[in-house]
């Protein structure tokens, strides 16, 4: 019996120091795992952070067009999330770890929405400003909620220092905002496959077909590390499918070739234009770039960054030579300097100064101005030519007809001199709204109102005295005839309105105001304006002239006789502007008594 008490005591012994061996070991291997376990995603982490910033540099070589700053905004991101993740696999205390995870929310509440605008600008799709919106809305809210996570339970009911396969973790029991989160990104990966199929399906040949499955990759690869972490083990794996999602962007980049062909070809443009200087800046004049010829031309450029403030435009181009026009004048260049608005969503982001050669431009309008000026010149000349012409053969006609009425000496002319007087007042004044060139025709044709006495009979003509009613009524007929006349021997030489008006100062030069004048018995207004003038002057010198039947009027008859007929004879409308030559009228009529005494003296 003691024996056999013995062999137990012993058995139970050795079995116990076995099974302590085992628990020691076990936890001997289990710190061996963690420690190894530790020091793996350490070195993942510190390897993904360096890839990230590898890919970002990258990324950053390209041409920032819409594609390429969707993609440098994104790898941002997931640089703040690398560095989050290696801040909370060196974390040791509660609050270091608090500190990691707000830096790897402040990178992951972007990381979705800046991949989508990645995968919409490489399928060419554009989603409405509202939406866009509403989704950095929400990233910014969840940001601001992760930032304070430690302040409220929206994010984490409570949370505590733990530890997984000897990795220091966040233990944490979810909240509401983190499971509208967790939706979010799911809307997200949705969203991402979507885009892919499609892409797939619209691109079933050649690289376009690889391209559709690498961006499938893409936007799996952080999903499906989630999934994994979630179901297989408690340590992030989020950062190494991250870091996978960006090397295939970097390969969909540098060896598929998905470059911004829109933003290279502006580039490719703007650099190749050589007859236009182009300076881009910002709306605070802060220098953006500009191409070669712009450098050539401001050589202060060449050594500009695009962190400097360049001098106002005025300023810039202080220093060339300007033309009146305000061209610029280098050599035998001239250049033409503009001011372009450069917008962005009907928001001015900057301008353009746009300096154009246009030097053949320039000698084109010289050469058309010039060309213009000669030809207007010719012109000119030939109609002047023309006028003195007709003048000549106006003047010629009335002096056939003045040479013919030997009751009339020098009527003709004086008549033309008052009607010259009378419609300078009638401009001056300006009330009547006549025209110059109106109002030189009138007096240019007035020599013509007595045109029509060729056709009357020199026993009639030439008669000294009074004439019997029916002479009068065979001398009235000058009137109609001088109209017939005129375009049979005008019209070859001149144009339509002047006949008019020379027929209209021939005929209707005896109608009166009152409608008692011939031929038609016209009245008011109903008298062209040129014969209502024209009667004034030839009833005037009629008066204060010498005939051979009367003795001439005094100014002072003659001119009571003009004012108390305005409303009869006159048009009334015409009275001022008779008031107003009175003077000069009296001073012309003086001046040409004396010089005709003096030529009968000789």
């Amino acid at each position: 019996m003691y024996k056999s008490t013995k062999k137990i005591l012993l058995y139970c012994e050795k079995k116990s120091k076995i099974t302590r061996i085992k628990d020691i070991y076990n936890v001997e291997r289990q710190c061996s795992f963690g420690g190894f376990m530790k020091e793996f995603l350490f070195i993942g982490y510190s390897l993904s952070s360096l890839i990230s910033i590898l890919c970002l540099y990258l990324i950053l070589r390209q041409r920032p067009g819409e594609g390429q700053k969707s993609v440098q905004t994104l790898t941002s991101f997931i640089c703040i999330l690398m560095t989050g993740y290696w801040l909370s696999i060196n974390a040791s205390t509660l609050e270091g770890m608090v500190i990691a995870q707000k830096v790897i929310y402040a990178g992951g509440c972007y990381v979705y929405f800046y991949m989508l605008l990645f995968y919409l600008n490489f399928c060419r799709i554009r989603i409405p400003r509202i939406v866009s919106e509403l989704l950095q809305a929400f990233s910014f809210c969840m940001l601001i909620i992760a930032f304070t996570f430690d302040r409220h339970q929206l994010l984490y009911r409570s949370y505590s220092l733990g530890e997984a396969n000897g990795v220091p973790v966040l233990e944490k029991e979810y909240g509401i905002a983190h499971h509208a989160y967790i939706a979010m990104m799911a809307c997200y990966c949705v969203a991402f496959i979507v885009l892919a199929v499609r892409y797939y399906r619209t691109h079933l040949k050649g690289r376009r077909r690889t391209q559709s499955l690498i961006l499938l990759f893409v936007a799996l690869c952080p999903t499906a590390s989630y999934i994994l972490q979630k179901t297989a083990s408690k340590v992030d794996l989020v950062p190494f499918g991250l870091c996978i999602s960006l090397v295939l962007i970097i390969y969909l980049i540098y060896v598929e070739r998905i470059y911004d062909v829109t933003g290279l070809a502006k580039d490719y443009v703007f650099s190749s234009i050589d007859d236009t200087a182009l300076i881009v800046i910002d709306t605070d004049q802060y220098y953006k770039g500009s191409n070669e010829l712009a450098k050539e031309l401001f050589p202060v450029l060449k050594s500009a960054s695009t962190m400097e403030r360049l001098e106002t435009l005025s300023q810039l181009l202080g220093d060339l030579k300007t033309d009146e026009e305000g061209f610029i004048l280098v050599g035998d260049k001239v250049y033409e300097p503009k001011v372009k608005k450069v917008q962005n969503k009907g928001r001015t982001v900057g301008h353009v100064i746009w300096i154009s050669d246009v030097t053949v431009e320039r000698e084109h309008i010289r050469f058309v101005e010039n060309y213009q000026k000669k030809l207007e010149h010719d012109v000119k000349e030939k109609t002047e030519h023309i006028e003195q012409l007709q003048q000549k053969i106006v003047l010629g006609m009335a002096n056939i007809i003045e040479n013919r009425d030997a009751n009339t000496g020098g009527h003709i002319r004086r008549t033309s001199d008052v009607v010259s007087i009378l419609v300078d007042a009638i401009q001056k004044d300006g009330q009547l709204g006549l025209s110059e060139e109106f109002c030189t025709t009138i007096v240019r044709t007035a020599p013509l109102h007595d045109i029509g006495k060729i056709a009357v009979e020199d026993r009639i003509l030439k008669k000294p005295g009074k004439y019997t009613p029916e002479e009068f009524e065979i001398m009235k007929t000058h009137t109609t005839k001088g109209a017939q006349i005129i375009p049979s021997m005008l019209r070859d030489v001149t144009d339509e309105n002047t006949l008019r008006i020379a027929c209209n100062i021939a005929k209707y030069h005896h109608e009166k105001w009152s409608g008692q004048g011939y031929p038609e018995h016209l009245s008011g207004e109903n008298i062209p304006i040129e014969a209502r003038i024209m009667a004034i002057a030839d009833v005037y010198d009629a008066l204060v002239s010498e005939r051979c039947y009367k003795e001439a009027m005094s100014f002072d008859q003659a001119y009571d006789i003009i004012t108390e007929s305005m409303g009869s004879h006159f048009d009334p409308g015409l009275e001022k502007y008779f008031i107003q030559c009175r003077a000069e009228l009296e001073e012309y009529y003086t001046y040409a008594n004396q010089k005709q005494v003096k030529a009968a003296e000789v």
